[in-house]
Formats: structure tokens, C-alpha cells, sequence
């Protein structure tokens, strides 16, 4: 039974990176898809919305090119800094160093394939394998939000799987 929802799963998932493909989503600026990274400068665009990985390690959400929604709150915290969509269905702030800066904290919860889109309506959603939200910024239609930083235990997982090798 479980393998049998498994592989439905998987479909569903494969399903949604085709239709996202075939419609130019999956190349296009507003999809983040896992293995990949967002690097200084790099953002996902969509219509007067930027979530972009600023070159202060801070990655943050505009509107209309200069009105902050969103941040992790890492300004100056390290050089170099990546955010990565990795396999194991976390999404990651990396230093230079590969230390953790921030974390979606959605450990295991990918059920197969997931991706990360910016949303017309404002709000960026890591959707799993079965399309069920399983992280977001929360901004669709409110203002500035603030992040708490990583709690001990999230940076102990985070530095555990980091140290299995785990990319």
C-alpha cells in the first residue's frame, strides 16, 4: 500500500515538473527547482514581485523593485552566501563557508520531487512532491515579515546532515 501511494506520488510530482516545463515555468525566472541554487543576484521574478539573494547574504522579497515583504535576516552574517533548494526537501542560506545562515526547516516533508515559486499573489511556496504547501514567506498580502533565526536544534540537524555529505 505504501509503495502504491509512493508511485502515485511520484507521478503526481512528475506530472507537475512537465506541466511546469512544457509551459516554460520550469526555465523560467519564477521556479527554483531542487539541486539548484540562488547565488548573489540571482531571483526568482514574477510580475512586480523579486525574491533575490542579495550579495549581503541576505535574501529578501520586494515588491515593486524597492518595497521589502520578506527577509531571513542575515544581512553582513557571512560572504559569499548561496541559497539552496537541496534533494532532502530543506532549502538552505549558506556562508561562504558553507555555514547555515537560515533554513526553510522542511527537513524529509519533500515526498519526492519540490520546488519553490514565486507567486503572482506575492507569497514564495515550497510545494512538495504531492503539491501540498509546505513551507512560504507568508506574504501574500501583508506586509514586512521577520524571520527568528535558527533555533539550536535546527543548526544541529542542519550541521548532522551537512557532515553525512549530504549536498
Amino acid at each position: 500500500m505504501e509503495l502504491c501511494r509512493r508511485s502515485v506520488e511520484t507521478v503526481v510530482a512528475t506530472v507537475v515538473l512537465v506541466v511546469l516545463i512544457a509551459s516554460g515555468r520550469g526555465q523560467a525566472a519564477d521556479v527554483l527547482l531542487e539541486g539548484y541554487t540562488l547565488r548573489a543576484g540571482a531571483a526568482l521574478v514574477q510580475g512586480r514581485y523579486k525574491f533575490i539573494m542579495q550579495s549581503d547574504c541576505n535574501l529578501v522579497l520586494y515588491k515593486n523593485g524597492n518595497q521589502p515583504l520578506w527577509a531571513s535576516n542575515t544581512y553582513r552574517k557571512g560572504t559569499g552566501c548561496v541559497f539552496t533548494l537541496q534533494y532532502d526537501g530543506n532549502a538552505v542560506l549558506y556562508s561562504g563557508t558553507r555555514k547555515p545562515l537560515f533554513a526553510t526547516n522542511t527537513y524529509g516533508r519533500n515526498d519526492g520531487s519540490h520546488y519553490i515559486i514565486m507567486q503572482a499573489d506575492g507569497n514564495v511556496v515550497m510545494y512538495n512532491g504531492s503539491g501540498r504547501p509546505i513551507w512560504s514567506t507568508g506574504t501574500y498580502g501583508r506586509a514586512f515579515t521577520e524571520l527568528k533565526p535558527l533555533d539550536a536544534a535546527a543548526l544541529q540537524r542542519l550541521r548532522q546532515v551537512e557532515s553525512a555529505g549530504v549536498r
